[in-house]
């Protein structure tokens, strides 16, 4: 093995980050970040305050639901599941086979199955006892 050394950069070197990343993208392995559409949708009242939100990338023809979020105030009123209609909207305006997403809630994700999401991955004991969700929607 050549005379390396590992070393961990934590909080992220942001120049050997960019570095690494130029690297990925001349391998094809990846996207230069200016060719990821990122998308955010939100939910405000009459005042403008930020009450629910969806934001999102799209990368190849896939969309990815990074955070979603609807006050408690207003949750069990279908703005989630708005939201989510909003983005799966969005990334089919744009080519995009599946739109995917990540939860640890059980609540989550009975509604994200319940309008069409499938999980596709699992971890369990993610936190205690508690499991993390992959989930997609084909789009096509």
């Amino acid at each position: 093995m050549a005379d390396l050394k590992f070393r961990l950069h934590t909080p992220t070197d942001p120049d050997k980050a960019r570095v690494l990343h130029e690297r990925l993208v001349e391998t094809g392995e990846t996207l230069r970040t200016a060719d990821i559409e990122t998308f955010l949708f939100t939910l405000e009242d009459e005042a403008g305050t930020l009450c629910g939100g969806c934001k999102g990338d799209i990368a190849f023809r896939s969309a990815h639901i990074a955070e979603l979020w609807v006050d408690e105030a207003y949750q069990g009123q279908g703005f989630g599941r708005a939201l989510l209609h909003r983005a799966e909207t969005h990334a089919l305006a744009r080519n995009c086979m599946r739109i995917h997403l990540e939860t640890r809630s059980e609540a989550a994700r009975a509604v994200y199955q319940k309008v069409g999401y499938r999980v596709f991955g699992q971890l369990s004991d993610y936190k205690g006892s508690q499991a993390f969700y992959y989930l997609e929607k084909r789009l096509d």
